[in-house]
């Protein structure tokens, strides 16, 4: 036997309309949106400033004092009173200027600084090699820093004849 009754016909289904949205809705959709598009934003000039600056996080000069054994002279990035802050956010092939000073300890011996690749010693003062005094050796030196956008560490060398 055939069943008696068809089904009943599906009813249309009626369009919501933004207004039909209950506003509590609304509001909390206008807050996500207030609050995460301006941290994207935020975000997204974050990396590009990052992706197009040197951010430079230590530097220091070496020197051997003994056979062996190896000393450092701080000039930035190392935390603490009379250590400056490193280049953050720089220009790409920018000047930086610093000063490093040498102890009377090496007095009578002839002073050079070289610096890592792709840091590049532009000038001292005074010219060197220098010979370093009983009272010390304070020298200005004007570095440029690497010409490709990243984040480094600096260590340059001294070294005594």
């Amino acid at each position: 036997m055939a069943p008696t009754s068809s089904p009943a016909p599906a009813i249309p289904r009626r369009k919501r309309r933004l207004r039909d949205t209950p506003s509590w809705v609304l509001v909390t959709i206008a807050v996500a949106v207030g609050v995460l598009v301006p941290q994207g934003l935020f975000a997204a000039a974050n990396y590009i400033t990052d992706q197009t600056t040197v951010t430079i996080d230590t530097m220091a000069w070496a020197f051997t004092y003994a056979p062996g054994v190896t000393g450092y002279l701080p000039i930035c990035g190392f935390g603490g009173e009379g250590f400056g802050s490193c280049p953050y956010r720089a220009q790409p092939g920018l000047d930086y200027t610093s000063s490093v000073f040498i102890s009377g300890y090496f007095a009578g011996k002839n002073v050079t600084l070289s610096a890592p690749s792709p840091f590049h010693l532009i000038s001292t003062h005074p010219d060197l090699p220098a010979l370093v005094t009983s009272s010390g050796l304070l020298i200005s030196v004007e570095l440029q820093l690497p010409k490709t956008a990243g984040e480094y560490s600096f260590t340059g060398t001294v070294t005594f004849d």
